[in-house]
């Protein structure tokens, strides 16, 4: 069994007939009757009921065809698969940022290398603060965003966009009516709500030393725990713009604290590590849809 013959079925049953079975594959009619003839007698048994008409299956024969489907369907795959490999493609892309980040721009970008490198798998992980840089030193991923607080020096980093953290509370805090800026020594009565960082021994930026805090691993649990009353914290703009505008939350000023703070967000790989072409490509698409 060939997989020319088997080529030969799937022609004839999804053309109607041999003869456009033959226009399909570029080949004389006689041809394609001996192939199917050959499969037939190799496998003792009929695949088609010639006393019709037209060329009908046979109970035998559609069992076999949809097999045949399947493994036409594998071969492709296998072909494109080689064809990927000898072009030097990766078979797999990954990216990791940090959950502060609006998602639009990430997955327009990635959407866009996907088209052109349909056989790449894409991979995307959302991680806590400075995550995804212990995933890019593991291996784990090709490239990162994260806020750019510090300078890697095993980094090639470019800009990607900023984002604004600001400070808010829930409107009905009292903290609002007594105080106009409110001083450090009392907001650290209440609760600060923070993000936890994967590693354990690494520092939190933002955090009011010597306050209550509350930690979770991602913003929208720390926007509706503010929302509660529980706390405050700083917050991605991106995530609380309708909250703001419905005054269910409220910007707060804190005895010298900045607001709000303009975090610069950059994309960064390992300098060391070489790249492929759909990384390269992934790489090239976020410097041209980079936000300023």
């Amino acid at each position: 069994m060939t997989l020319d013959q088997l080529k030969s079925l799937q022609a004839i049953v999804e053309g109607g007939s041999l003869r456009v079975a033959a226009q399909n594959l570029n080949r004389s009619q006689p041809t394609i009757s001996v192939s199917i003839k050959n499969l037939e007698d190799e496998l003792g048994i009929k695949l088609f009921d010639r006393d019709q008409y037209r060329n009908k299956l046979t109970p035998q024969g559609k069992a076999l065809y949809e097999k045949a489907k399947l493994v036409l369907g594998q071969a492709q795959s296998l072909k494109s698969l080689a064809t990927q490999l000898a072009s030097g493609e990766e078979l797999e892309v990954s990216i990791a940022f940090t959950t502060a980040m609006p998602l639009a721009p990430i997955i327009n970008t990635v959407r866009q290398c996907k088209e052109a490198f349909p056989n790449t798998r894409l991979e995307i992980y959302s991680v806590n603060g400075m995550g995804p840089l212990d995933l890019l030193k593991e291996g784990q991923v090709s490239m990162l965003i994260i806020p750019w607080i510090q300078n890697h020096e095993e980094l090639e980093s470019m800009p990607f966009l900023n984002v604004r953290f600001a400070p808010v509370i829930s409107a009905n805090s009292p903290l609002l009516q007594e105080y106009d800026v409110v001083p450090k020594a009392i907001m650290k009565g209440y609760p600060q709500v923070l993000i936890s960082e994967p590693t354990a021994n690494r520092p939190t930026y933002g955090a009011l030393e010597g306050g209550d805090q509350w930690r979770t691993n991602e913003y929208q649990t720390n926007k509706e725990i503010i929302l509660q009353g529980m706390g405050w914290g700083y917050l991605p703009e991106h995530l609380i713009k309708d909250e703001l505008a419905q005054g269910l939350l409220k910007r707060i000023k804190i005895e010298g604290e900045p607001e709000p703070r303009n975090i610069e967000f950059r994309i960064a790989r390992l300098e060391s590590e070489p790249v492929g072409p759909v990384a390269q490509r992934l790489w090239d698409l976020f410097r041209e849809g980079s936000h300023e």
